[in-house]
């Protein structure tokens, strides 16, 4: 009967062991997130300097489309400085209760979805900028 016990025990334990707990599934989507996005800033930063180098030959005979270009530029460096004050912060190791660090990722979750959406916009746009000449 021990043994049975002991199996039982042992297999309960087991199965618990490959769970993640509520938590850690939460803060690993949150960086998930942050991960798929984050490859994209030296990207954002070239389009933008490219826009800004396009703006400044631009100034003189085309003053209107330098201006639209300038401003497409610091959309890119608003979804990116976006991201820059996530990461600052962010607190990976958040404490209170649990039904607190729960809400504390979800926020988080919804903020670096929200940046990662700014970055992937302003990056399509910057490139159909680019494309326009």
């Amino acid at each position: 009967m021990k043994t049975i016990i002991l199996i039982f025990v042992l297999f309960v334990f087991s199965c618990q062991q490959g769970k993640k707990s509520e938590v850690a599934e939460l803060k690993d989507a949150v960086m998930a997130i942050h991960d798929e996005s984050m490859p994209k800033m030296g990207e954002l930063r070239k389009i933008r300097r490219n826009l800004m180098l396009q703006a400044d030959s631009l100034k003189v005979s085309d003053s209107t489309r330098a201006v639209v270009l300038l401003v497409t530029a610091e959309e890119i460096a608003a979804a990116n400085e976006g991201m820059m004050d996530w990461m600052r912060n962010y607190e990976p190791e958040y404490t209170g209760t649990k039904e607190e660090i729960l809400f504390y990722l979800g926020e988080q979750r919804k903020s670096i979805q929200k940046v990662k959406e700014d970055m992937e916009k302003s990056l399509i746009k910057g490139k159909e900028m680019l494309k326009q000449r």
